[in-house]
């Protein structure tokens, strides 16, 4: 479909018929972008202390910990005034902490990554806001809304949620390439579907893009001349990995952080830096003594999500701020390197591979349906055998043993057998990262 059909004749009125005023933010969030940096610290403070007041008066949970701080008292201490919002906090007082669950308000299970999903809620205006400053993230790319895109992405196992992704997929002029099964034959299917959509990007998983261009490479074929760009997420990129796309495909990468809970966090530009979406959030790095750092653990507020405030929020990844203006002239702060979650790449019998998302995906949906576990793990011993660890809930059933092993038949192999482990703790890895889907074939 033509991009300028796409963009106002499906795009706009579908996100308008859902609350969000995407359109009116565009400009605003194209100036900020080059506000003076002291333009840019008032305009932080004054979203950060109104989030905190609206918290304060709306969520129960909040209501109880947060200050009343004066007009007058220092923005540092307000900030370190307040407690980290965990995890674990969002599991066990979600009901607390959130503010409203009206029809318009989006709902979302999400923190698979870490073993521990939860469901949340996220107002109107803050998905507006918060597409609105990732659009203009993609115009560093060269890309607009309705532009064509190829993506590599997870595919739900049910039917109405395949549905509802299609029906998506279709307003957001962008066609669904599973992330899930990296074998030859699927990927000369990707290949394939790419020559004939002609998308102006690709965008998706590292590992995805990754498999696709050592396809492409080591069968000869030629890059497709639609694409312009490429768009990675989700995803730890090496620089030899980004090199590697570039040098197959011929156009330039561009790299993208963010988390299910809040969305897009960073983007990188043209010169390569990776600039903080400030206009949406506050973010800090805190070290493991909870103290401002250079390099730490992301801690992350959201100026936006009354539904479900997010104040001092501990992400779980890790990164270390950049010194060094940007040569693009944008005054958004940058991040020079972020330290990701690990994610393994699944081998099956049948010899394809596997994106560890279809694993994921399988413990939220049973998540959203039952509320059975509090966190889990998955770990590849053999091509044949893995080993599930899972930390119950009183709402857990043991017929969701039987649940989770046909559920990962269905996605990897039907020999796949599965030794279920009940335990009060997920271990870490001694960096101190949560691997929720791990192999122990590489």
């Amino acid at each position: 479909m033509d991009a300028y059909l796409s963009r106002y004749m499906l795009y706009y009125p579908s996100t308008l018929l859902k609350g969000e005023f995407i359109y009116k933010h565009t400009r605003n969030y194209r100036h900020q972008q080059c506000a003076p940096l002291v333009q840019q610290a008032q305009y932080a403070e004054r979203r950060f202390r109104n989030i905190v007041s609206f918290a304060r008066r709306h969520s129960p949970f909040y209501a109880g910990r947060l200050e009343e701080f004066d007009t007058d008292t220092p923005f540092t201490d307000v900030v370190q005034g307040i407690p980290f919002l965990q995890k674990a906090d969002l599991i066990k007082h979600i009901d607390e902490i959130v503010t409203y669950k009206s029809k318009l308000a989006s709902a979302k299970t999400t923190g698979g990554s870490t073993g521990e999903p939860v469901k949340l809620y996220k107002n109107p205006d803050a998905l507006a806001r918060e597409r609105a400053a990732t659009w203009r993230s993609y115009g560093w790319a060269g890309i607009t809304i309705g532009d064509r895109q190829a993506r590599f992405w997870g595919v739900p196992h049910g039917s109405m949620d395949s549905y509802k992704a299609r029906a998506i997929d279709f307003v957001s002029n962008r066609r669904r390439l599973s992330a899930f099964d990296l074998g030859e034959e699927q990927l000369r299917a990707h290949y394939q579907k790419l020559q004939r959509f002609k998308p102006k990007y690709l965008y998706g998983y590292v590992s995805a893009i990754e498999a696709l261009t050592h396809y492409v490479e080591a069968e000869s074929l030629p890059a497709i001349s639609s694409i312009k760009c490429v768009i990675t997420t989700s995803e730890v990129l090496t620089e030899t990995v980004r090199q590697h796309i570039e040098r197959v495909w011929g156009v330039k990468v561009f790299n993208e952080y963010g988390c299910g809970e809040v969305g897009s966090i960073a983007h990188e530009c043209e010169h390569g830096r990776l600039h903080v979406v400030s206009d949406n959030m506050y973010l800090e790095l805190v070290d493991e003594h909870d103290r401002p750092a250079t390099t730490g653990q992301i801690v992350v507020t959201d100026y936006f999500n009354e539904a479900t405030p997010m104040i001092r929020y501990k992400v779980g990844d890790y990164a270390t701020w950049s010194d060094e203006s940007c040569p693009c002239g944008r005054t958004l702060p940058v991040l020079k390197n972020i330290h990701g979650r690990a994610y393994d790449i699944i081998k099956t019998p049948a010899g394809r591979e596997i994106h560890p998302e279809s694993v994921m995906y399988i413990f939220e949906g049973l998540q959203t349906k039952s509320g059975a576990f509090s966190q889990f793990q998955v770990i590849q011993e053999k091509l044949d055998q893995f080993q599930v660890n899972i930390v119950r809930t009183d709402k857990w059933n043991d017929q969701l043993l039987t649940e989770i092993e046909s559920g990962l038949q269905r996605a990897i192999h039907p020999d796949v057998q599965c030794e279920f482990t009940f335990c009060a703790k997920v271990p870490r890895e001694p960096s101190g990262k949560m691997r929720v889907v791990k192999s122990l074939l590489h």
